[in-house]
């Protein structure tokens, strides 16, 4: 049995039963927290009080799933459930133990109505049977599993051989602090589009209209909202700012745009990169790839807003076959390669249980046929700067490593913190970006910046 789209009418002032479908899109077709959230809220039949309510039980629900399973095992143990049913469990539970200030029989209530609606009167039986012996039953201890890993992956709900990677790589301390930080709730941030106004100005246009807002600990160009979302504001409309993790506004400035180069934006999309690059243009142009015709829309949505596209030309391609059309080579060209994105987990948490170690190494092939191909692509004294926004090795350091020792005419060009106006503690002894999101409670990041010599290396 599946969701109904006939239980919507009697459901749909009902908030479990809208956290229930989203949850179902997730967990059962797929399609991305994210995407699923915002299409919701754009179309909610609820206020904004429940809006609210539904975000957080469906994004409380993916983070703390293996925790919340965990607790209902003993008491579904044996017996095979529709995956919706499941689910609806699963969210009931999540507010039992997460969320103190709702109260248990209203939790149960409502799981029950939708168990009902959604099935029949024998599965709102079981639903209300079950609910109502967690409730009067004590729960698991996590600290009582033996195994480190197992207690690890409990305890902080991520996949098994996600701790096991970690702990390869980090002390036992470093790792729990790590995990406890992708359990956060991520800060809304922005990069004010320093073309149009300052990021003082910005600030006080947001203060202006009831948002608390504070400068970015990394970023000279950032801010992090305190209190709302920033794309209901005037500096959003206007053009002033633009929504964007800090750690992927370190990427751009890296490349010490003057103003007058060609640049290739090798794979543009979400488009806070190209939009970024695109602001320290003046005379020269950004050329934007991306496999995805919406995401390019999205992208040239976005410059339209902020005002660069005359800078820009955005084309749905293939950044492994670009050829410049006349021939020119690029002065830099910046790669933020397809990546597992681990240092996403706690904007996206489903990336928790949906990868695999195996998705590493595809991806590694992937990023190597990349960086081979755009490096052709480059002037003599230009450069790449290679970024991704997960944590593994693999698709980091070591394709930057295998990079320079296949192609003897690039070399590192370290980054400093001096110089590039970047926090020491983010930078590693080889000379890469590498940002933890325990450290500033961003996104996991990884950046390093390559050179192709002005005379080509002999092979």
């Amino acid at each position: 049995m599946k969701i109904k789209q006939r239980s919507k009418k009697q459901l749909n002032k009902n908030l479990r039963w809208h956290s229930l479908v989203l949850l179902d899109k997730i967990e059962n077709h797929n399609e991305f927290s994210n995407v699923v959230i915002d299409e919701f809220l754009q179309n909610t039949p609820l206020d904004e009080r429940d809006n609210r309510l539904v975000v957080q039980i469906v994004y409380g629900v993916i983070q703390n799933k293996l925790t919340i399973d965990y607790y209902l095992a003993p008491f579904v143990s044996g017996k095979k459930l529709d995956d919706w049913v499941s689910t609806l469990l699963r969210l009931s539970v999540y507010q039992l133990v997460f969320l103190d200030r709702i109260p248990s029989h209203a939790v149960v209530n409502e799981a029950v109505q939708v168990a009902k609606v959604n099935g029949h009167g024998g599965v709102g039986n079981f639903v209300n049977a079950i609910l109502r012996r967690f409730i009067r039953t004590d729960r698991l201890d996590i600290d009582a599993i033996e195994d480190f890993t197992e207690r690890l992956s409990v305890k902080y709900s991520i996949s098994p051989w996600i701790v096991d990677y970690f702990l390869k790589h980090q002390t036992h301390e470093e790792v729990e602090n790590l995990l406890e930080s992708l359990q956060e709730v991520p800060f809304i941030s922005a990069r004010v589009n320093t073309s149009k106004k300052s990021r003082k100005e910005v600030m006080e246009s947001l203060y202006s209209e009831g948002y608390d807002t504070v400068e970015s600990d990394i970023s000279p160009v950032g801010i992090r909202s305190m209190n709302g979302n920033l794309i209901h504001s005037t500096a959003f409309k206007e053009g002033w700012l633009t929504i964007q993790d800090e750690s992927s506004m370190l990427v751009a400035p890296l490349g010490h745009i003057n103003g007058d180069e060609e640049i290739l934006d090798a794979c543009s999309a979400p488009g806070g990169k190209a939009t970024h690059i695109a602001t320290l243009l003046e005379t020269g142009h950004l050329t934007g790839l991306d496999l995805s015709e919406p995401k390019i829309k999205r992208v040239n949505e976005h410059m339209d807003r902020l005002g660069l596209s005359q800078r820009v030309t955005l084309n749905v391609e293939d950044a492994s076959k670009h050829q410049p059309t006349d021939g020119q080579l690029y002065d830099k060209i910046y790669l933020d390669a397809p990546c597992s994105g681990l240092g996403l987990m706690r904007r996206k948490p489903e990336i928790k249980y949906d990868k695999s170690y195996e998705d590493i190494q595809e991806l590694a092939q992937i990023q190597t046929e990349l960086i081979n191909h755009v490096s052709t692509l480059l002037k003599p004294g230009g450069e790449i700067i290679y970024s991704t926004c997960t944590m593994s090795y693999e698709e980091n350091e070591e394709i930057v490593q295998s990079f320079l020792n296949a192609h003897d005419n690039f070399v590192q060009s370290p980054i400093s913190a001096e110089k590039d106006n970047i926090k020491a503690d983010l930078i590693t002894d080889e000379g890469n970006i590498r940002v933890w999101p325990q450290q500033y409670h961003t996104d996991g990041f990884f950046i390093s910046r390559l050179v192709k010599k002005d005379t080509e290396g002999i092979k």
